[in-house]
């Protein structure tokens, strides 16, 4: 640094004359040094530079003295080790004159470089459905100091892999991502393996993904027949409701998909009855439905349907009845005459609506409802008439609908709102409902008035506030076992997620609730702070929320005040294999706010749950509550739930049974007791014989080799070659498929097909594929390489610390990377004849080091094995000396 100045017993002093930057490590630093005096330095005078450990210096210039000389200046060029930790450095500069020691420090920073790569070191050509994908990946720390991290994989399993990793500088390290091929009904996809790295601080991470293709492995009969998938069955249904046990049976059958072979005409219909039931049970009521779509633009919907108009008028309502929809380029129109089945206080309603299309992203519209309403022991028809636009894009999305209500000769409004911004550092949602009290629309009387606004300090901090004022009344079925509590809050929030395993969440909150029904079950207001953590792992959850703050009780009579309230709640979750979850729920109230007397109580709630998939085949899961808080019962809630279903492809059974409780409903044991069995089959019905299918043809050509027995599979079929080498898939459906060879294990060693496998077939309606594969014995390319020693005097003499280095392998017909074995070696066997390009590459290190001809351009041969050598020295700079005089100038 400039200024930087020792001192002995003579009048010499030791000057830095420029300021050094960052060094980067692996790089060199120029120092310049003034010795001066006021008298002429003296004859004895000597200099020496003392480096830390590993550092070398590469150059440096002595000054030509002249007699007299009152200042002369040194020059050094002092290089880094390669892989130098971060932090810092002093450089001794001593001077020695007439028996004193004169000493600068320069105190040199090393740069921090966090650096991880991710390579992908073997991978299959393709995959079959229900095998297990693996790819190994190489992980380098090409950075400067120890780096800790984590791995996660969306789509697979790394394989023997503690949680957390720790690389040192210039270390590596490989993994395996495993993962097994679902079976779907394609004929040719693609399964993605990916691998993120996730370093510790604020680092990004590192990603990398591959696509890897699929086909099946199953053998199917090409089937000739045009089919549509139904489902027939019946199921047995007991239970126990108001004190009464009922038992009751049903039939059921279900079928959608296109009933035309061009898929224009689209069909989906429900049948199940007959109804037997006093209250609508989940999935045990009687069900007529029938929706036909026309080339997605005309849709229909007859019988029993939900219809949900917009969120003002009718925003869910199952009945009985009729809708039309049609779309057209610029406008859209919705017509509809509904009965509703299980709202009591609604008969009939007819509209519809007109929707003018401004561009992709934005509309308006105009609504229109008449409905035949029951209110208050009156009955009469409402007329609704509304405007609504709405905007859809990427970062903004907004509703917003004014409606005008007429009945019995009165008239009111109502308004909905719903707003979302979301921005790389803020978020914001809105949402506004008022109806109003001659308002008889999906609500009546209501207004609510939600907010929330949130700020991103970093990817992994956010901060915000948001509030609550609802007091709405919708015109809910009686299927959806819900009610609406009255509810105001505000509440301030902080949200830590340092990494995607763990997350924090802080905020303090104000809040009033209060029970809709009557007798009210709970009503109070507190303030209090809330703390809650999530961890999530491959095989183990856990949610913890803590709670602090005061109370009052107002259905108390005599309440004096607010009490101390409290309570914990643990959610633990364990994977104790592959296929079986089990959970657990436990949760203490230290409270006042639900006793009667308004004396505080401690409640206990506690519970499990366990979640089973066997082989795709065997689903069930199972739920046990001993209580709830009765703030949580304005929905419905199950205190003992369990469900079992057996697929069998063809034949599907299912179990469910439980207790649960229902609220909103005028019986005084609102709680069921039931027991459903089912069973379904499912068909395949045929419609008629398949028009418009395709044949594919082709042979295996080439010479030397057997051409019968080979399996040739395309998509889910598969055909044997016969001796001459031909195959044929007659009757398949137009589509685009894999098309792969697996050879029979005979005589079949180094042999590959030409063309990169497996080959992409487009089958076309009425038209016939030929396919030629021709089949050539392979080649082969082995190499080494050889490190070289610097030439450079002032580098290492020798390259003591070989990097790591890659080979890479690249044509039309696929590419490949390799390492080198202990021996320097590398190798690619079974590689096809033809035009290749290899290159050598030393990951992170691309400038400390030179590849001679590290890209070359290769021809491989039938039968032949490329010899090849890459020489790799290091990267010398030269530094070349003018003999003119020359001034250093520092900025300050």
């Amino acid at each position: 640094m400039t200024g930087l100045h020792g001192y002995g017993q003579t009048p010499v002093t030791v000057s830095l004359a420029n300021v050094p930057d960052t060094v980067v490590p692996g790089g060199h630093i120029t120092l310049f040094f003034d010795v001066k005096s006021a008298s002429p330095l003296p004859d004895s005078l000597r200099e020496e530079m003392q480096l830390p450990e590993k550092w070398r210096l590469l150059s440096q210039r002595r000054p030509v003295r002249t007699a007299g000389d009152q200042q002369i200046r040194y020059f050094y060029v002092i290089g880094t080790p390669t892989g130098c930790a971060s932090g810092e450095y002093l450089v001794k500069f001593r001077v020695h004159a007439n028996g004193q020691e004169i000493a600068a420090q320069v105190p040199l920073t090393i740069g921090q470089i966090r650096h991880l790569e991710l390579f992908v070191v073997t991978q299959p050509e393709f995959v079959r459905e229900g095998d297990t994908l693996r790819l190994t990946y190489m992980i380098r720390n090409a950075g400067n100091n120890a780096e800790k991290f984590h791995l996660k994989s969306d789509h697979g399993k790394i394989e023997q892999v503690t949680d957390s990793l720790t690389l040192e500088p210039g270390a590596g390290t490989h993994v395996t991502v495993s993962q097994v091929i679902p079976v779907t009904d394609n004929n040719a996809w693609q399964a993605s393996s990916n691998l993120s790295v996730m370093m510790t601080g604020a680092a990004e991470p590192v990603y990398s993904v591959t696509s890897i293709p699929v086909f099946s492995s199953k053998v199917r009969k090409i089937d000739r027949y045009f089919r549509f998938p139904v489902e027939v069955g019946g199921g047995y249904l007991s239970y126990r409701y108001g004190g009464r046990e009922v038992t009751a049976y049903q039939y059921q059958a279900t079928g959608k998909g296109f009933i035309d072979q061009k898929e224009r005409h689209y069909l989906d219909f429900v049948v199940r009855g007959p109804n037997q039931f006093v209250f609508p049970a989940v999935g045990t009521y009687d069900q007529y439905s029938l929706d036909y779509a026309w080339r997605k633009r005309l849709f229909v919907s007859a019988g029993d349907y939900v219809l949900q108009l917009n969120n003002l008028m009718e925003f869910g309502r199952f009945g009985r009845g009729l809708r039309v929809e049609q779309q057209f380029k610029k406008v859209a129109y919705t017509v509809f005459y509904q009965k509703a089945r299980f709202f009591m206080n609604q008969k009939e309603s007819f509209g519809g609506k007109f929707i003018y299309k401004l561009n992709e992203s934005a509309n308006v519209g105009v609504h229109y409802a008449s409905k035949d309403v029951l209110f208050h022991h009156q009955r009469f028809w409402s007329h609704l008439t509304g405007l609504a636009a709405n905007v859809h894009t990427k970062e903004f999305n907004l509703e917003s609908e004014v409606s005008a209500g007429q009945a019995i000769g009165k008239t009111d409004y109502g308004a909905f709102l719903r707003l979302q911004l979301t921005k790389k550092w803020i978020s914001l949602t809105s949402n506004v409902i008022y109806a109003g009290k001659h308002f008889y629309g999906f609500y009546n009387n209501s207004r609510l008035f939600n907010n929330n606004i949130g700020f991103n300090i970093t990817r992994k901090l956010t901060i915000g506030a948001s509030n609550n004022f609802s007091d709405v009344n919708p015109s809910l079925d009686a299927n959806l076992y819900s009610v609406s509590p009255k509810d105001r809050s505000y509440l301030g929030y902080i949200s830590f997620q340092p990494d995607q395993r763990n997350r924090f969440f802080l905020f303090y909150s104000k809040a009033e609730r209060r029970d809709r029904q009557q007798p009210a079950a709970f009503h109070y207001s507190e303030h209090f702070s809330n703390f809650s953590y999530n961890l999530t792992s491959p095989k183990f959850t856990l949610f913890y929320q803590g709670r602090y703050g005061y109370s009052k009780n107002h259905l108390a009579p005599d309440n004096n005040g607010q009490n101390e309230s409290f309570s914990n709640l643990v959610q633990p979750a364990v994977r104790l294999f592959p296929w079986i979850w089990v959970g657990g729920y436990f949760e203490h109230q230290h409270t006042s706010k639900f006793s009667t007397s308004g004396s505080v109580e401690n409640l206990f709630f506690y519970g499990g749950n366990a979640r089973i998939n066997i082989k795709r085949n065997l689903y069930a899961s199972f739920l046990y509550r001993n209580n709830y808080a009765p703030d949580e019962l304005y929905v419905r809630r199950s205190f003992v739930d369990a469900s079992v279903v057996l697929d069998l492809k063809r034949h599907v059974f299912s179990f469910s049974g439980g207790r649960s409780y229902i609220p909103n409903v005028d019986n005084t044991d609102q709680n069921t007791l039931f027991f459903n069995v089912k069973y379904a089959l499912r068909l395949n019905v045929p419609l008629g014989r398949k028009k418009n299918i395709g044949t594919v043809k082709g042979q295996l050509t080439g010479f030397g080799y057997r051409k019968q027995g080979n399996l040739i599979q395309l998509g889910s079929h598969k055909f044997m070659t016969d001796s001459t080498g031909m195959f044929t898939f007659e009757g398949v459906a137009p589509d685009r498929y894999y098309l792969s060879i697996a050879q029979n294990e005979s005589g079949s060693e180094g042999v590959v097909p030409v063309v990169r496998m497996p080959m992409l077939v487009d089958v076309r309606a009425d038209s016939l594929s030929v396919v030629e594969i021709p089949l050539t014995r392979t080649g082969s390319i082995a190499g080494r390489i050889e490190f070289l020693k610097a030439k450079q005097n002032g580098l290492s003499s020798v390259l003591t610390e070989k990097p790591a280095v890659l080979i890479k392998l690249h044509g039309e017909n696929g590419s490949y990377l390799t390492e080198l074995n202990d021996k320097g070696e590398f190798s690619f066997r079974e590689i096809r004849p033809g035009g290749w390009e290899i290159s050598v590459f030393i990951p992170g290190s691309q400038d400390r080091f030179v590849v001679e001809d590290g890209t070359r351009q290769l021809t491989v041969e039938t039968d032949k094995t490329l010899d090849l050598t890459f020489r790799i020295k290091p990267n010398e700079k030269r530094i070349h000396f003018s003999e003119r005089n020359f001034e250093v100038s520092v900025k300050k």
